[in-house]
Protein backbone atom coordinates (compact mmCIF):
# COMPACT_ATOMS: atom_id res chain seq x y z
CA UNK A 1 0.00 0.00 0.00
CA UNK A 2 1.45 3.18 -1.20
CA UNK A 3 0.82 6.20 1.54
CA UNK A 4 0.89 9.46 0.94
CA UNK A 5 -0.64 11.93 3.65
CA UNK A 6 -1.26 15.55 3.17
CA UNK A 7 -4.31 18.39 4.69
CA UNK A 8 -5.57 21.17 3.14
CA UNK A 9 -8.39 23.68 4.09
CA UNK A 10 -11.59 22.09 3.37
CA UNK A 11 -12.66 25.73 1.80
CA UNK A 12 -10.25 25.78 -0.46
CA UNK A 13 -10.96 24.98 -4.22
CA UNK A 14 -7.07 24.40 -6.04
CA UNK A 15 -7.51 25.68 -9.68
CA UNK A 16 -3.58 25.69 -10.33
CA UNK A 17 -0.08 24.61 -9.31
CA UNK A 18 1.90 27.66 -8.41
CA UNK A 19 5.24 27.41 -10.69
CA UNK A 20 7.54 29.25 -8.34
CA UNK A 21 8.89 27.78 -4.85
CA UNK A 22 9.93 30.62 -2.42
CA UNK A 23 10.88 27.92 -0.03
CA UNK A 24 14.61 27.40 0.58
CA UNK A 25 13.33 23.71 1.94
CA UNK A 26 9.67 23.21 0.60
CA UNK A 27 7.36 22.14 3.72
CA UNK A 28 5.19 18.60 3.05
CA UNK A 29 2.31 20.41 1.14
CA UNK A 30 -0.63 18.97 1.86
CA UNK A 31 -1.76 18.75 -1.82
CA UNK A 32 1.43 17.36 -2.87
CA UNK A 33 2.14 21.04 -4.48
CA UNK A 34 1.80 24.40 -3.73
CA UNK A 35 -2.00 25.38 -5.63
CA UNK A 36 -3.27 28.34 -6.25
CA UNK A 37 -7.26 28.77 -6.19
CA UNK A 38 -10.32 30.27 -4.75
CA UNK A 39 -12.04 30.25 -1.05
CA UNK A 40 -15.51 28.25 -1.04
CA UNK A 41 -16.11 29.85 2.50
CA UNK A 42 -19.46 31.35 2.39
CA UNK A 43 -18.75 35.30 1.75
CA UNK A 44 -14.62 35.12 1.39
CA UNK A 45 -13.42 36.78 -0.94
CA UNK A 46 -10.13 35.86 -3.44
CA UNK A 47 -7.36 34.98 -0.81
CA UNK A 48 -4.11 36.72 -1.54
CA UNK A 49 -0.95 34.80 -2.78
CA UNK A 50 0.78 34.57 0.82
CA UNK A 51 -2.51 33.56 2.25
CA UNK A 52 -2.89 31.00 -0.11
CA UNK A 53 0.73 29.07 0.83
CA UNK A 54 0.43 29.45 4.13
CA UNK A 55 -3.38 28.63 5.43
CA UNK A 56 -5.51 27.72 2.34
CA UNK A 57 -2.74 24.85 1.44
CA UNK A 58 -1.71 24.12 4.44
CA UNK A 59 -5.28 23.76 5.96
CA UNK A 60 -6.32 24.54 9.89
CA UNK A 61 -7.48 28.53 9.27
CA UNK A 62 -9.83 28.31 12.49
CA UNK A 63 -8.28 31.54 14.40
CA UNK A 64 -5.79 32.27 11.35
CA UNK A 65 -7.80 33.23 8.69
CA UNK A 66 -10.83 35.34 9.12
CA UNK A 67 -13.05 34.04 6.61
CA UNK A 68 -12.96 30.31 7.72
CA UNK A 69 -16.59 29.61 9.35
CA UNK A 70 -16.83 29.61 12.92
CA UNK A 71 -19.26 26.76 12.75
CA UNK A 72 -17.42 24.78 9.82
CA UNK A 73 -17.64 20.82 10.75
CA UNK A 74 -13.85 20.35 9.06
CA UNK A 75 -10.66 22.38 9.60
CA UNK A 76 -8.87 20.34 7.16
CA UNK A 77 -9.17 17.31 4.96
CA UNK A 78 -6.41 14.62 4.98
CA UNK A 79 -5.82 12.77 1.47
CA UNK A 80 -3.25 9.61 1.08
CA UNK A 81 -3.10 7.13 -1.62
CA UNK A 82 -4.93 3.78 -0.37
CA UNK A 83 -4.07 1.54 -3.35
CA UNK A 84 -2.26 2.42 -6.72
CA UNK A 85 -2.74 -0.65 -9.60
CA UNK A 86 -1.57 1.35 -12.47
CA UNK A 87 -5.02 1.76 -13.75
CA UNK A 88 -7.20 2.33 -10.90
CA UNK A 89 -6.07 5.09 -7.87
CA UNK A 90 -7.71 5.15 -4.54
CA UNK A 91 -7.56 7.68 -2.43
CA UNK A 92 -8.49 8.10 1.40
CA UNK A 93 -9.88 11.43 2.82
CA UNK A 94 -10.34 12.28 6.14
CA UNK A 95 -12.07 15.84 6.81
CA UNK A 96 -10.65 16.49 10.66
CA UNK A 97 -11.22 19.09 13.24
CA UNK A 98 -9.58 20.00 16.51
CA UNK A 99 -6.71 17.25 15.11
CA UNK A 100 -9.32 14.75 15.25
CA UNK A 101 -10.95 12.31 12.58
CA UNK A 102 -14.70 13.10 11.68
CA UNK A 103 -16.11 11.92 8.32
CA UNK A 104 -14.12 9.53 6.15
CA UNK A 105 -14.16 8.16 2.93
CA UNK A 106 -12.93 6.97 -0.38
CA UNK A 107 -12.77 8.38 -3.89
CA UNK A 108 -11.73 6.31 -6.57
CA UNK A 109 -10.17 7.44 -10.36
CA UNK A 110 -9.54 4.61 -12.73
CA UNK A 111 -7.20 5.71 -15.83
CA UNK A 112 -7.30 9.19 -15.04
CA UNK A 113 -11.27 9.50 -15.26
CA UNK A 114 -13.25 11.84 -12.77
CA UNK A 115 -14.33 11.05 -9.65
CA UNK A 116 -17.58 9.73 -7.99
CA UNK A 117 -20.12 13.15 -7.61
CA UNK A 118 -20.94 12.32 -4.63
CA UNK A 119 -18.12 13.73 -2.94
CA UNK A 120 -19.38 17.13 -3.35
CA UNK A 121 -17.48 19.56 -5.63
CA UNK A 122 -14.55 21.06 -3.61
CA UNK A 123 -13.52 17.63 -2.23
CA UNK A 124 -13.66 16.43 -5.33
CA UNK A 125 -10.93 19.15 -6.48
CA UNK A 126 -8.66 18.30 -4.10
CA UNK A 127 -8.61 15.10 -4.58
CA UNK A 128 -8.03 15.83 -8.50
CA UNK A 129 -5.25 18.27 -7.46
CA UNK A 130 -4.24 15.95 -4.64
CA UNK A 131 -3.99 12.78 -7.76
CA UNK A 132 -1.87 14.98 -10.20
CA UNK A 133 0.63 15.75 -7.89
CA UNK A 134 1.11 12.11 -6.89
CA UNK A 135 0.80 10.84 -10.24
CA UNK A 136 3.26 13.26 -11.54
CA UNK A 137 6.13 12.28 -8.65
CA UNK A 138 4.76 8.52 -9.64
CA UNK A 139 5.91 8.68 -13.01
CA UNK A 140 9.03 10.88 -12.23
CA UNK A 141 10.56 7.97 -10.73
Amino acid sequence: MLLYRAVACPYFYPLARFESNPWAVPPRLPLGDAYAGECRAPGAAVPDENRMREICNLGYGRNRCEWFPAASAADAVRFHISEDTGTLVRIQYVLEKDCWPGESGFIESRAGSDFDAASGETLRRQAGAFLESYLRRRNER
